[in-house]
């Protein structure tokens, strides 16, 4: 089922709230960034910012400080809201959705901590009822990734961090409302097969602000088929094609 507008921005709203409040409460870091995005399907289709995706988050990647243990649980959580460019069967601008939640276990080693946990994204693409520059109708789609991160965290100086991570695909579903299309149904692919790598570089300038940047790339492959169908009689299949997202952004965090 296709959730509305509403309740999307209500889910949105619910997330933002919890954002600003839980770092109060874990002592973690309030993060806001502006990134450049890059979805594209090659031979197929792009969608790219215009002008910059802008992402509010908060993260805790240095749990020991409050603890005695070697080891410790660490988190990243992030909400975006992008403005896109579609460029394919013509070309149309449309608004992205995106959340991101990471936990990790970490095991630390004087100034490096090894990671590996469970990480979840959610994409919503908005393009239902938009029309393309050559007529084409736009339809909603819903991207959720399954994913374990394994990598470290790297204290090269007391202000110079570095956080790199392989992320391994463990179930990917696109699913594709194309009822926005009079006459068809909804179709949900299964992607089984894809890998990611993400890196943060992050600055210290006093105790409590830093400064970042970071580069996050994804490789998926193509999906399994699935069955839908047009006017109740007509029976299709169709798949997700391989596709790559590339990001890359800056930001200024606060620890509270």
């Amino acid at each position: 089922m296709k959730p509305s507008n509403k309740i999307i921005n209500r889910i949105l709203l619910s997330i933002l709230v919890l954002t600003i409040h839980l770092p109060i409460a874990f002592s973690a870091e309030i993060t806001l960034d502006l990134s450049y995005y890059n979805y594209e399907e090659p031979n197929f289709m792009s969608d790219t910012s215009n002008p910059a995706f802008i992402s509010l988050g908060f993260k805790n990647w240095d749990l020991a400080k409050y603890s005695d243990s070697d080891w410790n649980l660490l988190f990243t959580t992030e909400l975006s809201k992008g403005w896109v460019s579609y460029s394919g069967s013509g070309t149309l601008d449309k608004d992205y959705y995106k959340l991101r939640g990471e936990a990790y276990l970490g095991y630390k080693i004087d100034d490096f901590i090894s990671i590996i946990g469970m990480g979840y994204r959610w994409l919503y693409d908005d393009s239902g009822g938009s029309v393309s520059s050559t007529g084409a109708l736009g339809y909603d789609r819903k991207n959720q990734l399954f994913y374990v991160p394994v990598g470290g965290i790297l204290d090269f100086t007391d202000k110079l961090r570095i956080k790199g991570q392989y992320n391994y695909l463990i179930l990917g579903t696109q699913t594709s409302y194309l009822s926005d299309v009079a006459g068809f149904t909804d179709v949900t692919n299964e992607q089984r097969f894809g890998w990611g790598t993400d890196f943060t570089l992050d600055y210290k300038i006093d105790n409590k602000t830093s400064v970042y940047s970071f580069a996050r790339y994804w490789d998926i492959a193509n999906s399994d088929p699935a069955t839908g169908t047009f006017a109740g009689v007509l029976l299709f299949q169709a798949f997700e094609p391989a596709n790559t997202t590339a990001e890359v952004g800056i930001g200024i965090s606060y620890n509270f």
